[in-house]
């Protein structure tokens, strides 16, 4: 068989077509490319960001904990429920025979917010998943004056309910900034 050179032009052409629909297929899957707004226009989709916030503080964890349920308290809210990663993982650690320490201390706050929550899954009931928020705050062991305080965004392969999610990240922004503010933000 005798290729010609305009079987060699639509070969190319059809494999540079696949290529641009792979590359824009990518994109568009794992939320990168770039047409769902900036972090500077105060856009939250969230597109090619970290998928956790995470911020420090010089203090003890126990202020930081404190501060972090005083500045949910002032905002109506209460915690609904505490996951003491840290001393889990100690005990398993013991039962696994893994003795490496992980953490200083790590707790898990969970919470809710009756109107937000609401206005979250009336729009989609799928954002159950996203319930309770959770701040994670933590020390590790080389350093226990330096206390994170995390939280994971909430991505979401379609832009349309954004909004409903970008009021539920405000409030996770604002409730670690809040002790930021009180504490510094470590340096």
């Amino acid at each position: 068989m005798e290729i010609d050179e305009e079987h060699i032009k639509v070969v190319e052409s059809r494999t540079k077509t696949g290529l641009v629909f792979m590359l824009i297929l990518i994109l568009s899957v794992t939320g990168c490319a770039g047409l769902r707004g900036s972090a500077t226009t105060g856009d939250y989709s969230s597109s090619c960001k970290e998928p956790v916030v995470i911020k420090s503080v010089n203090g003890t964890f126990e202020d930081v904990w404190e501060s972090l349920k005083m500045a949910l308290n002032e905002r109506g809210l209460v915690v609904s429920s505490v996951s003491h990663v840290g001393e889990m993982l100690d005990r398993t650690g013991k039962a696994l025979n893994r003795t490496k320490q992980i953490y200083g201390q790590a707790k898990v706050m969970e919470f809710c917010s009756a109107v937000i929550s609401r206005n979250m899954l009336e729009r989609n009931p799928h954002f159950i998943s996203f319930c309770p928020y959770q701040i994670m705050v933590y020390t590790l062991p080389d350093n226990e004056n330096r206390v994170y305080l995390s939280y994971r965004r909430l991505i979401w392969r379609d832009s349309k309910d954004r909004d409903v999610l970008e009021a539920v990240e405000r409030l996770l922004e604002g409730l670690v900034n809040d002790v930021v503010q009180e504490y510094g933000e470590y340096k």
